[in-house]
């Protein structure tokens, strides 16, 4: 009596009630693998060429089956990853390689900064600059100003260095306008008219020829300027890349939920209360009956039947259903992807636009041009951000479409 009180204090385990279309979505976001024999698409050699390169992110009809992501996988978006394989092993040689030459480029420009300060001393005690001294006077006495413009500026040293060179403002400024035009007819135009002045000029600067002090690049400047907007890209990309759902997010790496994560959990409450789910049960209830009946008018005893015609205008229903869903929640899935491409790609193509202006630029003169260099070293450094931009199209591919349910089969009857 004792162990049957106890027995019946037990709590009893509700038997829970299997549903057809129970379990048809996964659990958790399962990336889709690649297949194989697909032949990898030319690797791009430049930003300018890879961003160009970069496919439109998968459509609703190319992911609500698994045949149709399969069939752009294979045609379209594995040979874009597999282009940008090689790509982590190509930059680092070439950035290896740029370290050189940026290397000696910067001794190159130590060794003329060292030299143009000898040679601007000896000018200064030969009487033909104004001293650190002087320009100090000059800048405190507001003859200058640190902010005015580069040419306001020179213009106003034209006055200080043609009192020292012993001629007029306006005879200083026709020589200097023909040295930035041609350096051998100044000198000669100097010989000509200015014979005290070219002697000075050629005692104090004798020893200092090209090969010792580096001309201003004129191009610097704007050199400059695509390095500083580069760095802000490229701390720009770093934020997107953060800020994207997807599964190579900041959180996916750092443990957290990502954005698929979050959309797949919604879709499997969804997928519960759902008008095509409970339709699809409905549907399967009537025809587990109907079959029943079926059976029970079949003579054969033994082996396999095909299943009537009508069952199968059943499971075509079911299949609508199906892809009805598979459409539906296909563009909230696809919308991550979506919003992680706008904030990207208009990055990504802006990169592209400096690399190719910086081309252009070292191509108009020195290539071994620090700042070029420089410049070139970064965007190899950003080149590596496609492997990452690439997962988004796996991501999108990731889509857990429901598979359709089988429109044929057989019954087996008896032992087979």
């Amino acid at each position: 009596m004792a162990l049957a009180s106890i027995v019946l204090a037990m709590p009893t385990m509700a038997e829970e009630e299997w549903h057809y279309t129970q379990g048809w979505l996964p659990s958790s976001v399962n990336r889709i693998s690649d297949v194989d024999g697909v032949k990898a698409a030319a690797t791009p050699q430049t930003l300018s060429q890879a961003v160009k390169a970069l496919p439109a992110l998968p459509t609703v009809e190319q992911v609500i089956t698994p045949e149709a992501k399969e069939k752009v996988l294979r045609t379209t978006y594995q040979p874009c990853h597999m282009a940008l394989e090689p790509i982590m092993m190509q930059t680092l040689k070439e950035s290896q390689a740029i370290d050189a030459r940026i290397k000696a480029a910067d001794a190159k420009k130590q060794k003329s900064n060292k030299n143009a300060m000898a040679q601007y001393n000896a000018n200064v005690n030969a009487g033909l600059m104004p001293s650190q001294e002087e320009m100090m006077q000059m800048m405190m006495s507001g003859e200058i100003n640190p902010s005015w413009p580069e040419d306001k500026i020179m213009d106003a040293m034209a006055g200080k260095f043609a009192a020292k060179w012993g001629i007029s403002k306006q005879e200083y400024l026709t020589i200097i306008n023909l040295a930035q035009k041609n350096e051998k007819q100044a000198a000669a135009y100097i010989q000509s008219n200015h014979p005290d002045l070219y002697n000075r000029l050629y005692a104090a600067n004798a020893s200092y020829g090209n090969s010792n002090v580096q001309a201003e690049d004129s191009r610097d400047t704007r050199f400059g300027q695509i390095g500083e907007e580069l760095r802000d890209l490229q701390l720009q990309l770093n934020n997107a890349f953060q800020a994207y759902g997807g599964n190579m997010s900041y959180a996916a790496m750092h443990g957290g939920a990502t954005a698929y994560d979050q959309q797949l959990k919604q879709m499997n409450k969804q997928w519960e209360s759902s008008a095509e789910a409970k339709q699809i049960e409905a549907i399967e209830t009537a025809l587990e009956q109907r079959v029943d009946e079926w059976l029970k008018g079949i003579q054969q005893t033994d082996g396999e039947i095909p299943y009537p015609a009508w069952w199968t205008a059943e499971r075509k229903k079911e299949n609508a259903l199906i892809e009805q869903w598979n459409r539906r929640m296909a563009a909230p899935w696809l919308k991550i992807a979506q919003d992680g491409e706008k904030s990207l790609r208009p990055i990504l193509s802006r990169i592209a636009a400096l690399e190719t202006e910086n081309e252009q630029l070292g191509n108009q003169g020195d290539k071994e041009n620090m700042l070029y260099l420089m410049n070139k070293k970064t965007i190899i450094t950003i080149f590596n951000y496609l492997i990452q931009y690439n997962e988004i199209y796996y991501d999108a591919l990731s889509y857990p479409c429901i598979d359709r349910v089988a429109e044929t089969g057989t019954v087996l009857l008896g032992k087979g």
